[in-house]
């Protein structure tokens, strides 16, 4: 028997502790849509004391030495796009 099971949220809880960029890549890889994965990335950088700025439709987020440039290529492709 097969279970269908959703294990998104446990991967991302996991991925919290390997900092920024594992955060970064879990959101990409459990497949957020860019507004919820931009929302959790700025979350968890408050949370943790880093900084969030907005430039030219670009989220920059610092966090420790990690700096991440998060955005959306084109308004029709709706996945959670960043750059370290």
């Amino acid at each position: 028997m097969k279970l269908n099971v959703d294990l998104s949220e446990l991967k991302l809880a996991s991925a919290k502790m390997g900092g920024l960029p594992t955060y970064l890549q879990t959101l990409r890889e459990v497949g957020k849509n860019y507004k919820d994965g931009l929302e959790l990335a700025k979350e968890y950088t408050l949370a943790n004391n880093g900084k969030v700025s907005e430039e030219n439709e670009v989220t920059i987020l610092e966090l420790f030495n990690d700096t991440a440039a998060c955005f959306q290529p084109y308004p029709d492709i709706n996945k959670f796009y960043f750059e370290m």
